[in-house]
């Protein structure tokens, strides 16, 4: 069993590379063909902001009201996913779904059933979901 990595760099690391394998996948959510880009997670100043793959924005990953996820160009579903892996790479404790909408196990990307599994491997693979 893979175990959750014990830093911040380390589980960022491991969130940039779920994203990449979610976006190499299905509809390809968290990447745009347009701007050949791909979302990802970075920490500054040690908060975790998502940069928005298609408005380019640096996305306050955090549900505030004066936020309200200003510059985000996925929807609700993809907004608790991201929610749960910046909780992940704060806590360091297993995330999915504490945002709502299931996180990976969700069945309502509309991703072929083999996506979702080959992205749920990973993830456990990298120490993101429970084995």
């Amino acid at each position: 069993m893979k175990l959750i990595p014990k830093t911040k760099e380390e589980r960022l690391q491991v969130i940039n590379k779920i994203i990449r394998e979610i976006a190499s996948r299905g509809r390809k959510f968290f990447y745009n063909e347009d701007k050949n880009r791909y979302a990802e997670m970075v920490i500054e100043k040690s908060k975790v902001y998502f940069i928005d793959d298609y408005t380019g924005e640096r996305v306050y990953a955090y549900n505030t009201v004066q936020n309200e996820h200003r510059g985000f160009s996925h929807g609700g579903t993809m907004w608790g996913l991201v929610n749960d892996f910046r909780e992940f790479i704060v806590k360091g404790e297993y995330t999915n779904h504490n945002n709502g909408y299931g996180g990976l196990y969700c069945p309502h990307w509309g991703y072929p059933e083999e996506d979702m599994q080959a992205i749920i491997y990973v993830a456990k693979d990298l120490g993101y979901l429970e084995n």
